[in-house]
């Protein structure tokens, strides 16, 4: 019905209910004869309904009016018949709720569907919630029987107590565990610091121990270094704020040096990113870069790319033979070696410390790998050097790769093979680009067994200072061999003067051999190395040469090896 108080047209929901659903209500079978009674009152219900619906929509019509007034009395009667009608119509529509429930569920079936899950979800916490509570009821009825309450609390309560003591025996069977760990490290700590105290040897069992605690001794006072970490001695004129300032461990650079150092950064970074067009393409100018030296940030990347290192790498080796044993004498011989190897280097320093231990491991471990050269004293220097730059495993097959890739291996198996060979050079070359030192020395005796083994076995390092020391390292890996021949050369060229001068014959070349590798600037060195017209044909030819000659007792060279 659309009539309300105030004139005003207003929605009949039973109405509105009826004109949705009236199809269904018509189509229902299950109607008895009292239903049809009712259905009949309902149809004249609607033909009511059309009359106020000619009302509401000519409300000024004088016909309409009169119609309207005559039938006012008849109004109450009219309200009684529809409320009574109306009642029946709500008992209908209930009835038929049965088939226009299916409809509605149609429409809102997303809606319904989902408010299903979630109150299934909440029953079925519910429901395993009270589950829980079921089942360790049960569990305890079960266990408990018909225990009294007091009795199932002394249960639960001595149970508890049980569970706590067995928890505060496995707490403190831990904590002694842990209270004789830290005492055995104490004990180990304190055998290792009164061995360095007392200055003794170093022995397989202590640094077997060292390993065992990561042992790191702590020094007593702050040490002043180098870039590269070599011990600088303090001056009187320093303080030791200075020390903790830094200030003793690099002057200050000028910004014209800065920016030189940052715009060669920027060129390896470049070069880097593309070395296969460099290596291949561009060789010149990575060979001028390498000569002028390697950005110290880039060497361990660099180097490694030099010599090759992946060819030689092979997965979980370097591990394996840790758990290798290697001989007794083999392990005293390189012990006694740890203490020799770069003893003003910091990190090398420290006995018993990470870096003596590192380079034990490397060594003794490249010994058990190859069986061929074993160790021998010098290869310590090498390996130091890498282990200044990079991780054990990287350092141990770059050595590798020296000794294959570079030739080294002949100047460590026995009877060093290859060292003669390497003297003949040397001469060859002597006489060549330096005459009368060579007459001089040949004169008086001076082989070069006497001072040049250590700079082919050892690459210069036991001999240089560490900044001039990785330069020719730069240059040694991208290059090869050939250019240890070049320092040698321009060692004993810068120092030719003073060989000539001497008066004391093999006395005063002995004394001048000594400066030659101290001191030195390292610019100068570069510039009269790269100075000699030498090429690696020369080289590859006296080496073919000396195969012939070597047991020709009566040649010039041979007699001076």
């Amino acid at each position: 019905m659309k009539y309300g108080s105030f004139g005003k047209e207003q929605d009949c929901p039973i109405q509105k209910r009826n004109e949705q659903e009236g199809s269904d209500i018509e189509d229902f079978d299950g109607l008895d004869s009292e239903d049809e009674n009712d259905n009949k009152e309902n149809n004249n219900s609607k033909e009511n309904k059309s009359q106020f619906k000619e009302i509401e929509l000519n409300p000024n019509d004088p016909k309409i009016k009169n119609k309207f007034t005559n039938s006012a009395s008849e109004e109450n009667d009219s309200d009684k018949n529809s409320n009574d009608e109306n009642k029946n119509n709500i008992n209908i529509i209930n009835d038929n709720n049965v088939t226009s429930k299916g409809k509605e569920d149609q429409e809102t079936g997303k809606f319904n569907d989902k408010d299903k899950q979630i109150n299934t979800k909440k029953n079925d916490d519910d429901e395993d919630s009270d589950s829980n509570e079921s089942n360790k009821d049960s569990s305890e009825n079960e266990l408990f029987g018909d225990k009294d309450e007091k009795e199932v609390k002394e249960v639960k309560e001595e149970k508890a107590k049980t569970q706590k003591n067995e928890n505060k025996i496995i707490n403190k069977k831990e904590d002694d565990e842990f209270s004789k760990e830290i005492k055995k490290n104490q004990e180990i700590e304190k055998i290792l610091l009164e061995s360095i105290k007392n200055k003794e040897n170093a022995t397989i069992q202590k640094i077997d121990m060292a390993n065992e605690i990561d042992f790191k001794a702590i020094p007593d006072q702050i040490i002043p270094t180098d870039e590269f970490g070599f011990i600088i001695k303090n001056d009187n004129n320093k303080s030791n704020s200075d020390i903790k300032n830094g200030s003793l461990r690099e002057s200050v650079r000028p910004q014209s040096e800065l920016l030189l150092i940052n715009a060669r950064m920027e060129k390896w970074s470049h070069m880097i990113k593309h070395y296969d067009e460099y290596a291949k393409k561009k060789y010149d100018k990575l060979k001028s870069r390498t000569r002028k030296g390697i950005p110290d940030c880039f060497r361990s990347h660099i180097w490694q790319i030099f010599a090759k290192k992946e060819k030689y790498y092979k997965k979980d080796v370097y591990n394996q033979l840790n758990s290798v044993e290697l001989d007794e004498d083999t392990k005293i011989v390189i012990i006694k070696d740890l203490d020799r190897t770069f003893p003003a280097l910091l990190f090398f320093r420290e006995k018993y410390g990470k870096g003596q231990r590192e380079l034990y491991r490397v060594l003794s471990n490249y010994s058990k790998y190859n069986k061929e050269t074993g160790y021998l004293q010098g290869m310590g220097f090498i390996v130091a050097v890498f282990l200044s730059y990079m991780d054990e495993e990287s350092s141990f097959f770059m050595l590798d790769s020296l000794m294959k890739n570079y030739g080294l291996e002949g100047y460590y198996k026995p009877n060093f093979p290859d060292l003669k060979k390497t003297f003949y050079i040397l001469l060859n070359l002597m006489k060549k680009f330096i005459p009368k030192v060579y007459e001089l020395f040949r004169k008086e005796g001076m082989m070069p067994s006497m001072y040049a083994s250590e700079w082919f076995i050892c690459i210069f390092s036991r001999n240089l200072e560490f900044n001039s020391l990785v330069r020719i390292f730069d240059v040694f890996l991208l290059e090869g061999f050939k250019v240890i021949y070049r320092f040698a050369l321009a060692f004993l060229k810068m120092k030719e003067e003073k060989f000539l001068a001497g008066k004391d014959g093999l006395a005063s070349i002995m004394q001048t051999m000594n400066e030659c590798t101290e001191n030195i600037d390292v610019e100068k060195v570069f510039k009269i190395a790269f100075g000699f017209s030498l090429s690696r044909d020369y080289i590859e030819k006296k080496g073919i040469e000396y195969n012939i000659v070597k047991n020709n007792k009566n040649d010039e060279f041979i007699k001076q090896l």
